[in-house]
């Protein structure tokens, strides 16, 4: 049991720990859960290609348990697909672009712009990136390493999750 110190000391660290408070502040982070979408739920609703992958997982079984299990290892299937599919999209907007976020999107890049003479060469690829070729993609992923590291998070817990349905569909006896 805590005693009254602890208490008023998480009391005061809580306080702390609110959020932001200035207008600044809140509008930085206000987008921070849209910025990928990964950690959004995926709907109940089984599109055709959930159902598809639920059938080839689940097999004929009509055993309501298994075809729960078959859906969580669909539905981590298809997170594991949509994080790959934002890695490539991170590593193709830095091949292009130079960079993984648009110019003014992050308020580093209005400083920047701003204390350079010659701003447009900062947004201009063809003045920071190699040629087309096989450096030029190098330096795209060396670029976009810093955000696709934050998808290790994401991939961990799909796989995670569906490594535990289908370990929980072979243990009820069926194939895969």
């Amino acid at each position: 049991m805590a005693t009254t110190r602890q208490i008023a000391a998480n009391r005061r660290n809580a306080i702390k720990s609110t959020g932001p408070k200035s207008r600044a502040g809140k509008q930085r982070v206000r987008n921070n859960a849209l910025k990928h979408g990964l950690a959004a739920s995926r709907p109940r609703e089984l599109g055709s290609g959930i159902e598809d992958l639920l059938r080839e997982f689940a097999g004929d079984t009509t055993d309501p348990i298994a075809l729960e299990f078959a859906r969580d290892a669909a539905l981590a299937q298809f997170d594991l697909a949509d994080i790959r599919m934002v890695r490539a999209a991170w590593i193709q907007r830095a091949y292009i672009f130079g960079f993984t976020e648009r110019p003014g999107q992050h308020p580093d890049d209005i400083k920047r712009m701003l204390a350079s003479p010659n701003w447009y060469e900062l947004f201009n690829p063809s003045t920071t990136m190699p040629p087309a070729g096989p450096e030029r993609l190098a330096e795209a992923v060396r670029r976009a390493l810093p955000e696709t590291a934050k998808l290790q998070r994401y991939e961990a817990r799909a796989i995670a999750c569906r490594d535990r349905a289908i370990c929980a569909l072979i243990s009820r006896g069926l194939k895969k």
